[in-house]
């Protein structure tokens, strides 16, 4: 008997309070610094990353397409996993698809095993769930 959905969506909701309320202490700090240098936001021009930001989506719709057409979640989310690497800067490579590879798998395995709960399964989830 796993854990349950239940118990995950309130670990996911811990995480996620904890990640924002880190990101405000971060934000916040940043702001008294800069005022202390003299620099206001207002001064700062936004910057965008266009290629990044192809990268990212590309991978989020080979992640789609992969599901929906019977690839599987971890080949899709391991090329997710690939095009955001590449869009912070990392090269694309064979390191990039084994980090990826083993952290979706680890995914996969943790939620339909451990919590008993379903993602789509492709020709790779099959052989691990066999």
């Amino acid at each position: 008997m796993g854990v349950g959905p239940a118990a995950a969506m309130r670990m996911v909701a811990l995480f996620v309070a904890a990640l924002g309320l880190a990101h405000g202490v971060a934000a916040w700090g940043r702001r008294v610094r800069e005022a202390d240098e003299g620099f206001t936001p207002r001064e700062a021009l936004p910057t965008t990353n266009p290629a990044g930001l192809a990268w990212i989506l590309g991978g989020l719709a080979v992640l789609g397409a992969c599901v929906h057409f019977g690839g599987g979640f971890v080949i899709g989310a391991t090329v997710l996993f690939v095009a955001t690497a590449r869009a912070f800067g990392q090269p694309l490579g064979a390191r990039s698809v084994g980090i990826g590879l083993v952290l979706t798998t680890l995914v996969f395995v943790f939620f339909a095993r451990v919590l008993s709960l379903s993602l789509p399964a492709g020709p790779l989830e099959r052989l691990l769930l066999a």
